[in-house]
């Protein structure tokens, strides 16, 4: 093969392959290991995953204990086998008490960020590479439930962050570089002091959450970002027009797209999607779905995590398990999944970028 194909070539099929196989190609030999484990390589992988189809290398991550899902696999649509759709994570020792689990950050570029007593966590569950770093010190220490924390990328100085901040009015801000090592204070402007935050999601260079602000007597929706590059708290993106008042539970990822989701008191759930900022983007109507048949179903603890590419939507129910659910004719499949106590997730890429993060341009 050597002979056949030019390093060039090369490169162009391989970066083409899905992340797990190209993770045991590297027992080919030397060369492909080498290729494969360049950090340019990485990022190569990564360009052409995202100019194409994201969903089949989309994955769940969840906490309590630590697990990955192939969702589509669980779906059975292309001949899954639930006894290979769950997979624990062993190799991951975070040192947490056992009844004290890890916070679920949020993942970016198929890196999974996670937050025990005084130590931050990267993983990529797909390399099975993790890299552990101490809690911000910079600031005073506050009770954990004050502060809200996001990870993304910036894309300017192709730096992977974790943003601190104080969810009330303490000056809490605060930097992770991923290139440096470290932690640095900011100080930034909030147009707002939301009082509830639900978990940042990282889309398009920024963090964003769905928050609720109930200073002037009523709950009102609105969507808070930050942009990892300019390092800036913005409200660029509104709320779907719905008739009424309604209060929107919180946002998450599927494939390219951002999605936000509300559960309302006539047993139903919503969600809408948006592609792109500006004034090419708008919220579209994703699905509208009758929850009556959904087991322990309530629109305060019923989380709509992904949907899959039949139809189906996974659902985590009361944080405590998670079920697929299909809306055509209203059943639902459990998951197999294993619960300690309140379970987490979130959705994140099979990619082969590595937490140890070079300082050096990302060249092969």
């Amino acid at each position: 093969m050597a002979e056949i194909f030019t390093e060039d070539i090369l490169i162009e099929i391989l970066s083409r392959l899905p992340a797990k196989s190209l993770m045991r190609f590297k027992c080919v030999g030397k060369r492909w290991r080498s290729l494969i484990s360049n950090p340019g390589f990485a990022k190569l992988h990564l360009q052409r995953l995202k100019a194409g189809d994201l969903i089949p290398s989309q994955r769940i991550f969840k906490t309590s204990p630590l697990e990955s899902i192939d969702y589509e696999l669980h779906d059975g649509v292309i001949g899954g086998d639930d006894d290979l759709a769950v997979v624990e994570v062993h190799e991951l020792r975070l040192g947490n008490p056992r009844w004290q689990p890890p916070y679920l950050v949020g993942s970016c570029h198929g890196l999974v960020c996670l937050l025990v007593p005084g130590r931050f966590f990267l993983y990529n569950p797909t390399t099975r590479e993790s890299r552990s770093f101490p809690c911000c010190d910079l600031v005073p220490q506050v009770p954990q439930n004050w502060l809200v924390y996001g990870f993304g990328y910036d894309p300017r100085s192709e730096d992977y962050k974790i943003l601190q901040f104080g969810s009330a009015n303490e000056r809490q801000e605060a930097i992770f570089s991923l290139k440096s090592g470290s932690w640095r204070r900011i100080q930034v402007q909030r147009e707002s002091q939301p009082t509830y935050f639900n978990q940042g999601v990282y889309w398009n260079g920024a963090l964003h959450w769905c928050v609720v602000d109930m200073s002037r007597n009523e709950c009102e929706t609105a969507i808070m970002s930050f942009d990892l590059s300019e390092e800036k708290f913005h409200q660029v993106l509104p709320v779907p027009e719905v008739d009424g008042q309604v209060l929107f539970m919180g946002l998450g990822i599927h494939g390219a797209n951002l999605f936000i989701y509300r559960g309302t008191y006539d047993d139903c759930c919503e969600a809408w999607t948006m592609n792109e900022y500006g004034r090419g983007g708008s919220w579209t109507k994703w699905f509208s779905v009758s929850t009556k048949r959904i087991p322990g179903y309530t629109e305060w603890q019923t989380v709509p995590v992904v949907y899959t590419r039949s139809g189906k939507i996974v659902f985590l129910i009361d944080m405590d398990k998670m079920i697929l659910f299909n809306p055509r004719d209203n059943t639902c499949k459990d998951y197999p999944i294993r619960r300690e106590i309140d379970v987490e997730s979130a959705t994140y890429l099979e990619t082969l970028i590595s937490p140890y993060l070079s300082c050096e341009p990302l060249t092969i």
